[in-house]
């Protein structure tokens, strides 16, 4: 287990719970009060006894966290990891190893990402894992996001009971074509008219059928904005995780085409055996449900 500290360019350091340290990885919390700047970090994986107490620290790792401009961090994780695959050794055939990679990416990385904790912020670290006084206590930075409510067993086992048939409505509807969804769409708002008590439920999927009927539409004719987008994928017992992301927003499905290809040869080199680089091009309409990947805008 570890504990997360911020060493803010001004002021005391604070404390960073779980919660928020993953809210702020997967893009679900910001600390707006940082945005725009860049912000050291110290995480101390600990040793704990049978009673759950911090015994020892095992390891720091320091980091440099980059916020954008809303107090998120994922667009700054994704440049260091990005920045960190290029530096890699690639081997040769005759399994020798082969440095491609200009020494300056790693300097960079160095440099932009990485930062050496003193005696200082160690000591305070320490004296926060195991206090003499509540002096000693660092106080704990809040991010924006509401606490959860708890799930109980009950509310758990009644959401997957609802939701068991929802991947039936959303293939339904994707086998259709323009011409019956909008009949879809029409029949469904006329059923939430005439059954009131699952009235919420008809105009749902009429909703999600109007919004299907637009992204055919969309695609049809091809004009307006429309989006790159190329993932490099690292592959781990059949599970892949997003290592670094890139879209390009386009005026029209041509331009979109022309940038996905242009953008898959930039990021070819990436490609490994365990690795994939792959290209698709979007409505904007799609978009908005693939942008929070993508951490922009």
């Amino acid at each position: 287990m570890s504990r997360h500290y911020l060493f803010p360019n001004e002021g005391e350091p604070l404390r960073m719970s779980l919660r928020l340290v993953e809210g702020l990885i997967f893009g679900k919390d910001t600390l707006p009060q940082y945005a725009g700047t860049r912000q050291r970090v110290l995480s101390a994986t600990l040793e704990f006894d049978e009673a759950k107490k911090p015994t020892r620290i095992l390891r720091t790792e320091p980091s440099v966290w980059v916020f954008d401009q809303d107090g998120g961090i994922r667009q700054g994780l994704h440049e260091a990891l990005a920045l960190a695959m290029d530096i890699l050794p690639t081997p040769a055939r005759d399994g020798t190893v082969v440095e491609l990679r200009p020494r300056t990416k790693k300097q960079k990385l160095e440099k932009e990402f990485r930062w050496e904790p003193g005696k200082a912020e160690i000591d305070r670290v320490i004296s926060d894992i195991w206090p003499k006084g509540k002096a000693d206590r660092l106080k704990a930075a809040e991010g924006v996001a509401k606490r959860k409510p708890p799930l109980t067993y009950d509310a758990s086992r009644a959401l997957d009971e609802a939701s068991e048939g929802f991947w039936k409505i959303e293939h339904a509807i994707e086998r259709l074509k323009e011409p019956s969804l909008k009949g879809f769409a029409f029949g469904a708002r006329q059923r939430s008219e005439a059954n009131p008590e699952e009235g919420s439920l008809f105009r749902a999927i009429a909703e999600m059928a109007e919004r299907r009927l637009e992204i055919l539409r969309r695609r049809r004719v091809g004009k307006g904005a429309w989006y790159a987008l190329v993932d490099v994928t690292r592959w781990d017992d059949g599970v892949g995780t997003s290592i670094s992301n890139h879209h390009e927003r386009c005026e029209g499905k041509a331009a979109a085409i022309a940038a996905a290809r242009r953008l898959l040869a930039a990021h070819a080199d990436k490609f490994a055996e365990d690795i994939t680089v792959e290209a698709e091009v979007l409505t904007d309409l799609e978009w908005q449900d693939r942008r929070r990947d993508f951490d922009l805008d």
